[in-house]
């Protein structure tokens, strides 16, 4: 139980982290007892109790919230839309603006933990420019060679003002990655001093980096989930990449994550189609898949979860422990769902406001007006040959 804002229970500091663009791989030394859920109302911290889980806390009402993320000592950090930074240094009750050091103020990520030995917070912004942290958020200073790439002036992202962003950022170790939807991946290994862009495929806007996964046995093997293109990997960290396949039945991986311990183990969230034909059909059909064999093949998860239901599954974590893991997912109705034993079954353990990327959520609402922004969106001709090609079958 949380011990509510005039007091912190040190045990508390390590939580469930799920949103669309924050942490959603972690180890634990058991089950935490508590969530904290990134939504475009805020945040809400989750307790569990003898009943189950309770919404037990909500911060930062009115501004939406892209990603949460946290260092090794349970110092929080949200990313914002239109807000910049924001910290807790109290499990998620209390929260400070942390801008300093920032020129943007529209992040669509963030991504807290160790590179190269050092405590480190990362924010990725629109337009496309990437920021660190090194003392706690209290500065912040931007690595202008991620925008050195040659393929930045194509950077772009379909509904209007169609400018590109930062959507995934992950560290290795000594490398860092970073994903621009739509247009760029990149690495770098001195710390983001140079970045290396990678080439997963020579047209940018077949570059749709919604989610990178590395390897925590083999670091040259990368998997990513590349928007309407699907599922991609590669085993010379990101020299070439490769098709995987995707499920019959869904063919836009959004959230994906990886077993830390069992690295061949990955679950994704997709829909059908992408949100251009949604809009048109009033629903995503989102779904939640699990692969046992690296991502070769794919079942669906069934077990208490909607059947191609109208909303999309927008965040995914996993929570590792010694004796076992756990699975999270929201979706863009801020329906919160818990799987115990692998996937095989999930129950809804809160409900909260919606946890989306850009306004997904606002054009999947039942029985909605036509809206800007939304209903402006524009399909790329590649994009639209590919849905003519498939879209018959799904």
């Amino acid at each position: 139980m949380l011990s509510g804002i005039h007091g912190f229970n040190e045990e508390e500091r390590l939580m469930i982290l799920l949103s669309n663009g924050g942490t959603n791989i972690q180890h634990a030394a058991a089950p935490s007892a508590t969530a904290l859920v990134g939504t475009v109302d805020g945040v809400a911290l989750l307790g569990r109790t003898e009943r189950g889980w309770a919404v037990k806390h909500r911060a930062l009402q009115g501004v939406f919230v892209s990603g949460v993320t946290a260092l090794d000592d349970g110092t929080l950090f949200a990313s914002t839309r239109g807000v910049g930074m924001a910290k807790s240094d109290d499990g998620g009750i209390k929260w400070n603006w942390v801008n300093g050091g920032l020129a943007h103020h529209e992040f669509w990520s963030c991504r807290a933990g160790k590179l190269q030995g050092r405590d480190v917070v990362f924010a990725g912004a629109l337009p496309a420019h990437l920021y660190v942290s090194e003392d706690k958020g209290a500065s912040w200073r931007e690595l202008p060679a991620f925008r050195k790439a040659k393929t930045v002036k194509h950077w772009t992202f379909p509904p209007p003002p169609r400018i590109g962003h930062i959507k995934d950022i992950v560290l290795d170790g000594k490398r860092l990655w970073v994903g621009v939807e739509i247009g760029s991946l990149q690495h770098s290994d001195d710390f983001g001093e140079s970045f290396t862009e990678l080439p997963v495929d020579p047209e940018p806007r077949e570059c749709d980096i919604h989610r990178i996964l590395v390897h925590p046995e083999r670091p040259n093997r990368i998997i990513i989930a590349n928007g309407i293109v699907g599922m991609m990997a590669s085993d010379d960290a990101g020299k070439s990449f490769y098709k995987l396949k995707m499920p019959a039945d869904a063919n836009y991986p959004d959230a994906v994550v990886i077993h830390p311990d069992k690295p061949d183990l990955l679950y994704m969230t997709a829909g059908v189609g992408w949100p251009v034909h949604w809009y048109e059909l009033g629903r995503a059909r989102g779904k939640i898949y699990r692969s046992h064999d690296a991502g070769k093949t794919w079942e669906r998860l069934l077990g208490g979860l909607p059947n191609g239901q109208r909303a999309l599954f927008s965040a995914l974590t996993v929570e590792a422990t010694p004796a076992g893991f756990s699975l999270h997912a929201a979706d863009t109705d801020g329906q919160v769902f818990e799987s115990m034993d692998g996937g095989d079954t999930w129950t809804i353990i809160a409900d909260v406001p919606p946890v989306s990327k850009a306004d997904f959520y606002k054009g999947l609402i039942r029985d909605r007006v036509k809206l800007a922004n939304v209903d402006d969106i524009v399909a790329s001709p590649t994009a639209n040959q590919r849905w003519a090609a498939v879209g018959e079958k799904l």
